[in-house]
């Protein structure tokens, strides 16, 4: 009886039965996933999407003080918000904080981790110093940074002492139009700098020690092991990082309703400062959920505008 040769072209095709039984067990692990998630998904229909389709209707709609609905408007609301100086104030003041905070919000995580990164005698105590701001409060950073801001505080003292400036010149920080806003960005970096350090730290030591290595053999410096290649290497990390600190960012107001209740002058009053002093303050629905869906429209086009960018500047290998 001839013996039955098996082409190299069948013998690569997987039997129907072991088809089968992988899709079989993707099936169950999707089915695993979704059950998973499961739980969350009610708390996130009651807290995430029904209020913002809330906040949708309402910014088409006039609305009471009691928070029902008159009338529909269309985009009367946004006619009129564009037309509000104070609204116009209020996004101009975001954008400077964004442009302001994002930058330090990366370099300074970034610098730590690369400084943490060597296996040296002081790692360990550089990664808990540096993490330490991760167990203090957004509130309690405030105070702290509103004596340090004080007329008489820290800064000012050792401003004094370099001889930068006299004691007839002091600079009230918060209470200074051309200061407070950027007076702002220093606790908010501090209060975010812990976490982002701990990721980064994470993406640095990750880096295949055989390239740093080959490169070192090269002769390449330090500057440009780190821009060459571990930058390229990490930067998934630095794009989440720039995304989550572009939300942040635009969304700041911990520090505002603490330390400077939008002022001096509106100075330092941003987006979400603004929704709440109009829906809580003012009791303007209307105005405050219009505000809402031009603060998320705003958020929504940077982070789209990052996300086009991550096809080419981001490495995944």
């Amino acid at each position: 009886m001839a013996k039955l040769v098996s082409s190299p072209i069948t013998s690569s095709i997987p039997s129907l039965p072991h088809t089968v039984t992988r899709k079989r067990k993707r099936r169950k692990d999707i089915w695993k996933a979704y059950l998973f998630i499961l739980p969350i998904i009610p708390f996130i229909l009651v807290f995430d999407y029904f209020p913002f389709l809330r906040t949708f209707i309402y910014s088409l709609s006039s609305v009471n003080a009691q928070g029902k609905i008159i009338r529909f408007v269309g985009l009367d609301n946004y006619i009129n918000l564009f037309g509000r100086q104070d609204f116009i104030n209020a996004l101009l003041v975001t954008l400077k904080f964004t442009a302001m905070y994002v930058p330090l919000a990366i370099i300074c995580p970034l610098l730590l981790a690369l400084i943490a990164a060597p296996k040296s005698l002081f790692a360990k105590t550089n990664q808990l110093l540096y993490s330490i701001p991760m167990g203090v409060s957004m509130a309690v950073t405030c105070l702290i940074f509103e004596q340090f801001y004080a007329h008489s505080g820290l800064l000012n003292y050792l401003l004094n002492l370099l001889g930068l400036m006299q004691n007839t010149t002091d600079i009230k920080w918060l209470h200074d139009q051309t200061w407070a806003l950027p007076s702002l960005v220093i606790p908010m970096v501090w209060t975010h700098i812990g976490f982002d350090f701990l990721l980064m730290l994470a993406a640095v030591r990750n880096v295949p020690q055989d390239l740093l290595e080959s490169s070192e053999m090269d002769g390449a410096s330090y500057w440009t092991k780190t821009f060459r290649i571990t930058l390229p290497l990490i930067s998934p990390t630095l794009f989440f990082v720039v995304c989550t600190q572009i939300i942040v960012g635009l969304t700041m107001v911990a520090p505002v309703m603490i330390l400077t209740k939008g002022g001096p002058l509106g100075a330092t009053s941003t987006l979400i400062y603004y929704i709440y002093t109009s829906g809580f303050r003012s009791v303007n629905y209307s105005l405050a959920s219009t505000a809402s869906i031009c603060a998320f429209i705003l958020t929504f086009i940077f982070l789209l505008i990052n996300f086009l960018y991550e096809k080419k500047g981001v490495v995944y290998e």
